[in-house]
């Protein structure tokens, strides 16, 4: 993988050396270094990744104090080859047609994309409509064929198949012209074999299979029958659109007979049979009867067999069974008739036993005591008389004495004792049957011994546990409890252990370590103590030892300060798990064994570090379990600590970038290997396509970058191309560009590169940055044009052009930066266009067409139109402010006007206002939009009457000043006309600022190109013999404001932050300042950096400075006008405000 970062913040005022990489396993828990030296690129290619093993990263900076802390981890990433989209599958065909379906066959596509093909993905379009939807599910299907339903009948249909794999869905493979969907009529017909039409023979036994070809559009409907009965349902019927087969195993004589085969669809009928002949034994003769019976002889009478099994019936076998019997025997194997009489035949009698009502109750007898059990037997013929006890058949023993008779039986048992209890059961036999007769006995004893053998579990040095069985006969009485005894093997004496155990089970404890025991174990009942069962000896120690040596020690991973040590399980634990190993070393140069390890290790292998470079160190390992450490393993060889070198592999993905007439253009990745020390460069090397000597084109020492330009070739003489790396111990293995190459220029019409959330267009906030970068290509390299459709570029647009790219950029977006960016490029080979919809979110544009009417009084109409920039957001409501013309700053009137119009009302009769009305969306409040004129409050006046001049007499001068403020755009024309009166005509004296300007008569001011110079105050004097008369006028010029008032003020000088204070502009422009923009620079540098651009007041805190550099500060204003001038502030180092 490729592990890509970027510089820290700080360098912590030294410059950083290099970079240390470190990874960490997902199924591991320590993070290992990637690289050997510091990394001093800003990337760095890992290798030796374990493949499907997700891995983690971080980077610490490095510089003359030391290490830096780690950046936060990165993400886990899996170590996999990359993976890309199928290609499209072969042979896309159709396979068939019917009137609502389509099936469709495929193979493979021959491109996989470098993973297993999921699925298939097949989508079908109506000829009428050109619209494709998707036929299979949306994770595709295994198969690689398909029939497609639910077609519309006579529809024209188009279908294409796609692969699917893990990456994704891959190029569609259409399947060639259109199909119309009908159904294909043909009436059924099947196809006989010859074998099928002559009579099947078949062994009894064995497997009956007809198969038929069939055919017919649509498929038609297979009927099987047999014409003299039903088919077995072990029958076993298949059907397809072009075959049934029936298949019967195990056939017999029943089976015999025509099979029919019926087809049918709607095209028609077709018919056949199959004639089946099963060679097997007859069947049963029929309607066997028995009459004539007599005492010793019966009378049979038979039909022969419905079945002969395909052939002539010979004779008839005749047998007899006796009912207590469960063979037959012969009578006579060679009848040729249909009847016989069976003779010597002889009278039965099932046995009878006879016995005392009290046997039916179980017999309780003592121990020692004598029991009899004695029945009355009767049967024709005489039966068979047999005593059993169990399963077992008892026989006359020195206690068992059976006296049995013709007519009766007798068994006596003497001394009775604990096993003598249990059923007795007596059996009489006669051929006609047998009868059997069960007497229970209880004898009541001391109990049996317990069932072994004693189980001996958990032995240690002092416990074991024992466990046994109930015994086997109870004595007649429930086992009360268990008596436990030891002994020890050297002692003829037995220890109780525990006299009353109840459960069958015990845990002895203190016990002697080393001694031999062995226990027995006695059950209990009202009748006394049983026999003991006895355990084998036990020898009492612990079950496990300290394990025996590890094996397999091997060293691996070598470097100058760090080994790491494997090994493999020792062939014993001990009997006891084992806990972990302890790993030790020792200097070739030393005599002492030092462990490597502080804490138990339970794996493996251990990384040892720490280790002296060019030293030698040996190493052995011991495992370690309950009873302690074990035995070393073997010593290891010496091994020195040093960085294994060798020559770097071949550089990968050797490809070539562009050529010209007189040159080629290389490129290649780092190889995979670099030999364990940095790749200090490349060499290239070129030979003619007809010749075998190679040139070097690069210099001995090599190029550092991975790409090579090959200057004055020959125009299409082809070339040979490799590369290889060197590093500290040697030039490596050369990679060689495939195939040959020719110098030659390339023509390319432009093309461009814009990804999918490019063409949805930008989004960004106000304030923010819009970057659009689009890749492109072209040969020759085509001109670039950027436009906008709104009109001319702000001056914040900014545009780069590069080889294969362009960007235009816009820092500090507003609304007026919305709009649709157009890029076109063009050469020789063509030209291309493509736009990027730029949407800023910002507060709205100013209202437009400001209207005052209805003028009164005490209240004036204000009516607009919506914002032409609405900052992409819906315009929520209005906001309505009032000024009147003595007074600089605005009162809000209404902060929630709804409509595009509003009526003010409690105005002072007879002041003079100006208005101004701002929209609000849900950024915020926008532009306002201000009346250009002032209006004054006050009722229309009624029209003048009749005009009659009485009297002409000398008056004062006076003025009709019906305005006191004028304002002007900057660069605007603006001319002020004051009406006066007074006879004779007065002489009229003009000041500005308390400034005489020249005398004159005019009462016009008339200003050509306003500046901000042109605004003040304008006062006017007439006079003539009548008297003297005064009045003013205000000129507003609308322009930026003038710079901030300064000197700056520097204070609260930390070690990374200053505060900074000015004063507002001494002129406004004629609009409220609105924000004050800080820069800052390094003074090392002449490059300006933007601080912050939205500072509502005149002091700024400004933060993240670096420690020990020296800044300076520069401020500018803004209203809705522009940005004004700058003031810069002194410069300040930026320190502790202390010293140590």
């Amino acid at each position: 993988m490729i592990v890509v970062w970027e510089r820290p913040a700080s360098d912590g005022g030294s410059e950083i050396l290099g970079y240390v990489l470190e990874k960490r396993d997902k199924e591991g828990i320590r993070w290992t270094r990637c690289n050997k030296r510091l990394i001093s690129e800003l990337r760095y290619r890992v290798t030796g990744l374990i493949e499907n093993h997700d891995y983690e990263y971080r980077v610490s900076a490095e510089n003359a104090a030391g290490l830096s802390e780690p950046s936060p981890p990165s993400t886990y990433y899996k170590a996999c080859d990359p993976i890309y989209k199928p290609g499209p599958p072969n042979n896309p065909k159709v396979v068939d047609v019917t009137r609502s379906s389509v099936f469709l066959s495929w193979s493979k596509p021959i491109y996989d994309g470098g993973s297993e093909i999921q699925g298939y993905i097949v989508e079908k379009c109506d000829v009428s409509d050109s619209e494709w939807s998707i036929c299979t599910p949306p994770t595709g299907i295994k198969n690689t064929h398909m029939e497609v339903e639910k077609l519309v009948e006579k529809h024209e249909y188009k279908f294409r198949i796609c692969a699917v794999n893990k990456a994704g869905v891959g190029e569609h493979a259409d399947v060639p012209g259109s199909v119309i969907v009908e159904e294909k009529m043909e009436a059924p017909d099947l196809d006989l074999d010859m074998e099928l039409r002559k009579i099947v023979n078949v062994r009894a036994g064995g497997s009956l299979r007809l198969f038929v070809p069939i055919r017919g559009r649509p498929t038609p409907e297979v009927k099987w029958g047999k014409m003299d009965g039903e088919i077995r349902e072990a029958a076993i019927i298949d059907t397809t659109s072009s075959f049934t087969s029936l298949v019967l195993d195990n056939v017999n004589r029943f089976d015999t007979g025509k099979y029919t085969l019926t087809l049918e669809n709607n095209s028609g009928t077709k018919s056949a049979f199959v004639s089946v002949r099963v060679l097997d034994t007859p069947s049963a003769p029929v309607n066997l009867k028995i009459r004539e019976i007599t005492k010793d002889s019966v009378s049979l009478s038979w039909e022969p067999p419905l079945l002969d099994g395909g052939a002539k019936i010979k004779n008839y076998i005749i047998e007899k069974r006796e009912a207590t019997r469960k063979a037959y025997a012969a009578v006579v194997t060679n009848c040729h008739k249909t009847s016989w009489k069976v003779d010597q035949l002889q009278e039965v009698e099932l046995p009878r036993i006879s016995m005392d009502p009290k046997y039916k109750d179980t017999i309780v007898v003592n121990a020692g005591e004598t029991f009899r059990l004695e029945a009355d037997v009767h049967g024709k013929p005489l039966p068979t008389i047999k005593w059993y006890k169990g399963d077992k058949e008892l026989e006359e023993t020195a206690r068992y004495e059976i006296k049995n008779t013709d007519f009766s039986a007798l068994i006596i048992v003497k001394d009775a004792v604990r096993v003598d209890g249990g059923q007795y059961i007596l059996e009489a036999s006669n051929v006609a049957g047998t009868k059997t007769v069960p007497v229970n006995v209880k004898v009541l004893d001391r109990p049996g011994p317990p069932e072994g053998p004693v189980q001996v579990t958990g032995v240690t040095a002092e416990k074991c546990s024992l466990a046994w069985a109930p015994p086997l006969h109870d004595g007649g009485s429930d086992i009360s409890h268990y008596i436990v005894e030891k002994r020890e093997t050297s002692r003829l004496a037995w220890t109780v252990v525990a006299s009353e155990v109840l459960p069958t089970m015990l845990k002895v404890t203190k016990l002697l370590e080393g001694n031999e025991y062995v226990f027995r174990i006695m059950a209990v009942n009202k009748y006394g103590v049983g026999e003991p069962l006895e355990s084998v000896p036990v020898m009492m120690k612990n079950p496990f030892v300290v394990p025996g040596p590890p094996k397999a020690l091997e060293i691996t991973n070598i470097t100058k300060d760090s080994m790491t040590v494997c090994w493999s399980r020792p062939d014993s634990d001990g009997g006891s798990e084992i806990i972990g190993y302890i790993v030790e070393k020792r200097d070739r140069a030393g005599i002492r064994w030092i462990k490597c390890n502080k804490r138990r290790i339970t794996d493996l292998r251990l990384r040892v570090t720490g280790l002296t470079e060019d030293h030698e160190y040996e190493f052995r390992v011991s495992a370690e379990n309950a009873a302690g450490v074990g035995e070393s393993s073997q010593v290891s060889p010496y091994f020195k600590a040093c960085d294994p070198m060798f020559k770097p592999g071949p550089p990968t993905n050797t490809h070539v970038l562009d050529t010209t007439k007189n040159s080629i253009t290389l490129g290649w990745s780092k190889p995979i290997y670099d030999g364990g020390c940095e790749i200090q460069g490349y060499l290239v090397e070129i030979c003619k396509a007809d010749e075998d000597e190679w040139s070097l084109v690069t210099p001995q020492t090599g190029v550092r970058a991975t790409r090579f330009e090959i200057k004055k070739l020959t125009e299409h003489q082809e070339y040979k191309l490799r590369v290889c790396a060197l590093n500290k111990i040697g030039v490596g293995e050369a990679a060689s560009v495939p195939g040959t190459i020719k110098p030659e220029d390339k023509l390319e019409a432009p093309e461009l590169d814009i990804d999918s959330e490019l063409r949805k267009g930008i989004v960004v906030r106000a304030g923010g940055s819009a970057r659009i970068h689009i890749p492109f290509r072209g040969r020759p390299t085509p001109d670039i044009t950027w436009s906008r459709e709104e009109g001319e570029f702000t001056e914040k647009v900014q545009i780069d052009k590069g080889i294969n790219y362009t960007q235009l950029s816009i820092d500090n977006c507003d609304r007026n930066d919305a709009g649709k960016y157009i890029l076109k490029l063009e050469n020789s080979s063509g030209s291309k266009s493509a736009f990027v919809t730029v949407k800023v979110l910002d507060t709205p544009g100013p209202p437009q067409n400001l209207v005052v009417k209805d003028i009164k009084k005490d209240s004036a109409v204000l009516s607009w139109e919506p914002p032409i920039i609405d900052g992409g957001a819906k315009i929520k409501n209005y906001v309505i402010d009032k000024r009147e013309s003595t007074r600089k700053a605005f009162a809000n009137v209404s902060a929630k006007c709804g409509k595009t119009s509003f009526k003010v009302e409690n105005l002072t009769e007879g002041a003079i206002y100006y208005f101004r009305v701002m929209a609000e969306n849900e950024f915020g409040v926008g532009v306002p939009a201000e009346t250009t004129d002032a209006v004054k409050a006050s009722e229309p006046p009624l029209p003048p009457g009749k005009v009659t001049l009485t009297d002409v007499t000398q008056r004062s001068p006076s003025f009709k000043v019906m305005f006191n403020t004028y304002s002007v755009q900057a660069g605007e024309d603006l001319k002020v006309e004051v009406p006066f009166i007074g006879r004779p005509k007065p002489t009229i004296t003009w000041t500005k600022n308390e400034q005489p300007l020249k005398q004159t008569t005019s009462l016009i001011i008339n200003l050509k190109e306003s500046v901000a110079a042109d605004a003040g105050r304008y006062d006017i004097t007439a006079a003539n013999s009548s008297g003297t008369t005064k009045s003013f006028v205000n000129i507003v010029v609308l322009d930026r404001p003038g710079p901030p008032v300064g000197p700056v003020v520097l204070s609260d000088i930390t070690e990374e932050s200053v505060t900074l204070r000015w004063q507002p502009p001494v002129y406004d422009g004629g609009s409220q300042v609105t924000n004050y923009i800080v820069l800052k620079r390094e003074t090392s540098t002449a490059a300006w950096s933007e601080v912050s651009a939205t500072v509502a007041r005149t002091v700024i805190k400004v933060m993240k400075l670096t420690t020990g550099e020296e800044y300076q500060f520069r401020i500018k204003a803004e209203n809705r006008f522009g940005i004004s001038d700058h003031i810069d502030s002194q410069c300040v180092v930026v320190k502790l405000p202390y010293s140590e």
